[in-house]
């Protein structure tokens, strides 16, 4: 039989505590999900993407894009580096950078981190048994890349190293892969249609705790600009999207993703969504946003509201295209 220590115990204590708690995240998230103990895996970024309620798998020539389809890399033919940043609830924080470099009829390959930080956040086990106190934190940090491999068929992979910390020596590491395509169906029709296998890998265990699986996903998206046909110059614009995401573990379990984005001789862009989660319970609700692309440079902010009930988000991100 083997003997485990009462620091050890307490240790794993803790860890199982978080895991059920969402890693962190509110407990609504961690009580309903039967996949999303490691939901930061799901954190949206990119603040393009979140005003046109993350339907975002089939918006083709798009670094923001790529965690939700890096198939969307495939058609960028210049050298981009990304930011984007949004507080969470609480003492949530949420930091991404990326950079997304042409190399040609090779293709588009990027490298991103992603970093997020959650404050202190004390654990029990009742009211009246505290199990301590930890400052977690996660970083995920990948390699994409995407390739046009026919005239309107492109093909994009990431692959992710996972590290969680929650506090001092409790941590953890996995990797993780996501697989893409993005097709349109003909030249002269500007409807492109996404689809996309995410977070797919072994578990993510802490310190030897059972490993809690992955949030793997299928997400199915398309997107149609409804006014190319009316002024093919170009000066408006608007794009209709909609996603549909799955469950991996059990494709019964779905949430659909609506947005639209207006924009005005390719420099003002007002954006628009709607979000029903049932993947995670709390996230339904609608999103705007606002993007400016002035010369090489673009600027997007967005705000979710009601999505998250334990309070709105902003989302900002700033891009160069050089």
């Amino acid at each position: 039989m083997r003997l485990v220590s009462a620091a050890t115990l307490r240790r794993r204590s803790i860890c199982a505590a978080l895991l059920l708690a969402g890693l962190g995240l509110p407990d609504a998230v961690g009580a309903q999900g039967f996949e999303d103990e490691v939901a930061f895996l799901t954190a949206p970024m990119g603040a393009r993407m979140v005003g046109i309620g993350r339907a975002a798998a089939s918006i083709r020539g798009e670094l923001q894009g790529v965690p939700w389809n890096p198939a969307t890399l495939g058609t960028i033919d210049y050298f981009e580096p990304l930011a984007s940043h949004y507080d969470g609830p609480l003492d949530f924080r949420f930091n991404n950078l990326a950079v997304a470099v042409p190399v040609g009829s090779a293709g588009v390959f990027a490298v991103s981190a992603n970093v997020q930080s959650f404050g202190e956040i004390t654990l029990s086990s009742s009211p009246d048994v505290p199990l301590g106190t930890i400052t977690p934190s996660n970083l995920v940090l990948g390699l994409s890349y995407g390739r046009q491999i026919l005239p309107r068929f492109g093909i994009g992979l990431t692959a992710k190293w996972v590290r969680s910390e929650l506090s001092g020596d409790l941590t953890g590491d996995t990797f993780a892969f996501d697989a893409g395509l993005l097709w349109r169906p003909a030249v002269s029709l500007p409807l492109d249609i996404g689809a996309s296998v995410l977070n797919v890998g072994r578990g993510l265990s802490i310190d030897g705790a059972e490993p809690s699986p992955l949030p793997g996903r299928l997400r199915l998206g398309a997107s149609y600009d409804v006014l190319s046909h009316l002024q093919p110059e170009g000066r408006f614009s608007l794009l209709l999207a909609v996603d549909l995401e799955h469950a991996l573990r059990d494709l019964s379990a779905g949430s659909q993703f609506f947005g639209a984005e207006f924009g005005a001789a390719g420099i003002l862009f007002l954006r628009g969504g709607y979000i029903a989660e049932t993947l995670i319970d709390t996230n339904t609700g609608g999103t705007v946003g606002v993007g400016l692309a002035l010369g090489r440079f673009r600027f997007d902010i967005a705000r979710e509201l009601g999505v998250n009930q334990l309070g709105d988000e902003t989302h900002i991100s700033l891009a160069a295209r050089l």
